[in-house]
């Protein structure tokens, strides 16, 4: 995970960790962002054109969701193979494990208002958004 965060509006101030200027609704919004997975960030992107902070956190939920989804198809396609099967369910278990501290940190991110990107994804969202 990543502690990539992305642009900060008071990136140059000493001692600034969370800025003042994004509002408590919009931070609110972007953690709702995540509270559903891709199903709540598909909704805020169509209902939130004007906030560019929900549209990040909104759009970085589904890009975060249609990875974890193709994760979890490749495991599923390796629990076909004899050898692999085995592995299969020790390696969702793994995954759910992963994707739900993720989900955790990125509502608790979002929440605090902060940029936070996730690595690969979070700079293509960025330049989507931004």
């Amino acid at each position: 995970m990543g502690s990539d965060r992305g642009p900060d509006p008071l990136a140059g101030q000493a001692g600034r960790d969370v800025p003042e200027e994004v509002a408590s609704r919009s931070r609110l919004l972007g953690a709702v962002a995540y509270a559903l997975a891709g199903f709540s960030g598909l909704v805020l992107l169509v209902l939130q054109r004007e906030d560019r902070y929900v549209q990040f956190h909104a759009l970085q939920s589904v890009a975060a969701t249609v990875v974890a989804l193709g994760i979890a198809a490749a495991l599923w396609i390796l629990s076909f193979f004899p050898l692999l099967g085995f592995l299969y369910g020790m390696l969702l278990r793994l995954l759910q494990l992963a994707l739900f501290l993720l989900w955790l940190l990125l509502l608790w991110q979002a929440h605090r208002g902060c940029w936070f990107r996730l690595p690969y994804l979070g700079r293509w969202v960025e330049r989507q958004v931004l």
